[in-house]
């Protein structure tokens, strides 16, 4: 994947996303090397989304900006180190049920990064090719459910919302990270218009 098409996608500004009372910010980070997305799958053994594909990411720590977020957590989660990654730009923000207003960043890395997870937090590293991305039979769902137990915030009654899956190799990359995915190669279908 050319850099160019990478800065292209990223080149309408994101949508506003007012933050809902109760909620907070967070940042993921989204890694491209080689034509390659950095996913990690997250450990069993977590309260939220557990064994779930996912983005590097996490919650905005008081005084951080999404960038510094996104950056600190993916040292934190795989050990990619915030020198090789170059932050082009943001994806439309989205918000998790679980209370979150999530800011995704594209990134470029400068170079092929040498990665550890840490076990308490991912139990495996994939990278997912974008061309096979763009193949996957993907599919929404509208879900209709209650607010989750242990969310930080959430509207009364129930939550509607719109769920993509993007099955690859085994895997099912929805929720959230389903959702952003499908914001990411929509806007990369639009630049090869």
């Amino acid at each position: 994947m050319r850099p160019e098409t990478l800065k292209a996608i990223v080149r309408r500004p994101p949508r506003a996303l007012e933050l809902p009372q109760g909620f907070v910010d967070a940042a993921v980070l989204i890694p491209v090397w080689e034509g390659r997305l950095l996913f990690t799958v997250r450990s069993a053994d977590l309260p939220h989304h557990a064994a779930q594909v996912s983005f590097p990411g996490g919650r905005c720590d008081e005084g951080e900006t999404p960038e510094q977020a996104a950056l600190r957590e993916a040292w934190e989660e795989v050990g990619l180190r915030a020198d090789l990654v170059e932050i082009l730009g943001h994806l439309d923000p989205t918000f998790s049920p679980f209370g979150f207003r999530i800011f995704p960043l594209l990134a470029q890395l400068r170079e092929e990064p040498q990665l550890r997870p840490n076990p308490l937090e991912v139990s495996e590293i994939l990278w997912v090719p974008v061309e096979e991305l763009l193949q996957v039979p993907a599919y929404a769902e509208e879900r209709v459910t209650p607010p989750p137990e242990g969310a930080l915030a959430a509207p009364p009654g129930v939550i509607r919302r719109r769920v993509w899956h993007y099955p690859w190799r085994g895997y099912d990359i929805w929720g959230v990270t389903g959702n952003i995915v499908h914001d990411f190669l929509e806007r990369i279908k639009q630049t090869q218009l």
